[in-house]
């Protein structure tokens, strides 16, 4: 059942106020429920993650998606070859995003209880499994294989379709 809501008691016997004031609450709490994921969603579009390389050179801002929003650069840089300054990058993007599942199991934990909490926790978890910092021979950016720009990341299987 969506939400872990039940159908209320006996709908087709019993006395009809009782079984509409059972459907007038049993409604109640899936508007509720919904309210809840709707203001947690637009909490977890709010998560900002940052991390900072190794040797100091760079920090990063992620959100909730993994996706880069920000970086900013020390005058390091003007020290840091480019292979070095690649890897010390990915290595700060790989430290935000290994945050993101517990900052979002905190979020959703405030906005819709700890059941809630940890089913989008676990999808979190499943999405960002195996992060870890680069070694020397971590892929580079120009290396990744890129996704088809209008691939929607909130499409089918989305953590807030209420099933």
């Amino acid at each position: 059942m969506v939400l872990g809501m039940t159908m209320p008691g006996n709908l087709f016997g019993g006395d009809p106020s009782e079984v509409e004031r059972g459907l007038d609450e049993w409604v109640s709490g899936f508007e509720r429920k919904a309210a809840q994921y709707q203001v947690l969603q637009q909490r977890v579009e709010g998560v900002r993650l940052s991390a900072t390389s190794p040797n100091g050179v760079v920090t990063v801002t992620v959100d909730a998606d993994g996706s880069l929003v920000d970086a900013t650069f020390t005058d390091g840089i003007v020290r840091t070859t480019p292979d070095e300054l690649s890897r010390q990058l990915l290595i700060a993007l790989s430290r935000a995003k290994a945050q993101i599942t517990e900052r979002v199991r905190e979020v959703a934990g405030e906005t819709v209880g700890e059941d809630g909490a940890e089913r989008i926790a676990g999808y979190y978890a499943q999405k960002f499994a195996g992060l870890g910092e680069p070694d020397q021979g971590a892929v580079r950016p120009e290396q990744r294989q890129r996704r088809p720009p209008d691939e929607d990341e909130f499409g089918e299987g989305s953590v807030y379709d209420q099933r």
